[in-house]
């Protein structure tokens, strides 16, 4: 099964105030959301980055908080996300919103690139 199957992932232009949006959606509402608010090729091309970096050992972490405060911490095997970068901050231990590998992050967000190309 491919990993866009895996979480079935789904791209669809949404009307936002009559403007037309691009947005993606997967099993999860917080993945999706992350990844949406990554809308320019800019923003997905810095977290390609950040994720190459990583499995690529040069960096320990990589990630970081969107527009809308979704928070992802990337590691070498798993990124978390986390829906509010507050409340992180309040508590680094509570549990992430949602866990997937680094390895099947990296193919989604690619995929979202490849859309937001088109």
């Amino acid at each position: 099964m491919s990993v866009l199957n895996q979480y079935k992932v789904k791209f669809v232009v949404r009307n936002l105030f009559n403007t037309n949006v691009k947005s993606i959606l997967t099993i999860s509402d917080m993945l999706s959301a992350y990844i949406t608010d990554l809308n320019t090729a800019n923003k997905v091309n810095q977290l390609l980055n950040d994720i190459t970096e990583v499995l690529n050992h040069i960096h320990p972490l990589g990630g970081g908080q969107t527009q809308s405060t979704y928070l992802a911490h990337i590691t070498a095997t798993e990124t978390k996300i986390y829906q509010d970068m507050e409340e992180w901050e309040e508590n680094n231990n509570i549990q992430p919103d949602f866990t997937l590998p680094t390895s099947d992050f990296k193919v989604i967000v690619e995929a979202w690139r490849d859309y937001l190309q088109q």
